[in-house]
């Protein structure tokens, strides 16, 4: 278990390498962030993708700690009001709403790094593939259950906007109004570049 928490797929690549790396997921995963993509409703999140690729590449430390720099940047974009929705929910419950900010993607990240650590050797296609696929998932899980904590807040906003949404059971309301389309598309822009993601590793391991 140490040798999957301490390295990803380049076992030879030097610290200064992975560190390089890392930086430049980082990078990739701000611009992202402040460069948001809408479709009607919904917005796409696209960071989760650099997150699959930095566990694969760089191991479960890595991982943990982009998915950490993700929340934090995205709790910092709701407390400057560039995101509304994190910005009301933070000024109401701001401890739960940090911890799940940056909880969420943090453990996501991690787990998606060790997912593909445990199954690569065995089949590296679905590692990936599984990999990709549960990161969305527990990302989306660890928010429900913070919404759970904090849904007299979560009511009041979304009253606000608008919706009548008193008396109706707080699980639906979380995962029809809030999550629905959010999710599936999370999640399936992540098995759709889980191909191409697959590619990157093969040719990145030929190389080292």
């Amino acid at each position: 278990m140490t040798g999957l928490l301490s390295s990803g797929s380049w076992r030879s690549m030097s610290r200064a390498k992975r560190i390089a790396y890392f930086s430049i997921f980082t990078a990739i995963t701000i611009v992202m962030q402040f460069v948001p993509i809408t479709f009607g409703p919904v917005n796409i999140n696209m960071t989760l993708i650099p997150l699959v690729l930095c566990g694969m590449v760089l191991g479960f430390w890595y991982s943990l700690s982009l998915g950490a720099i993700i929340g934090i940047v995205f709790l910092i974009q709701g407390i400057t009001g560039y995101e509304p929705f994190t910005g009301y929910l933070f000024y109401h419950s701001p401890i739960i709403l940090t911890i799940t900010c940056v909880g969420k993607t943090a453990i996501a990240g991690g787990v998606g790094a060790l997912i593909y650590q445990l199954l690569k050797d065995k089949n590296k296609y679905l590692a990936t593939f599984l990999s990709a696929g549960i990161i969305p998932v527990v990302n989306t899980g660890i928010f429900v259950l913070g919404m759970l904590i904090i849904k007299g807040s979560l009511y009041e906003f979304l009253e606000s906007a608008g919706l009548e949404v008193a008396g109706m059971n707080p699980l639906y309301v979380i995962l029809v109004i809030v999550v629905t389309w959010n999710f599936f598309v999370e999640f399936g822009l992540n098995l759709l570049f889980a191909p191409a993601i697959y590619r990157i590793i093969k040719a990145v391991d030929k190389g080292f």
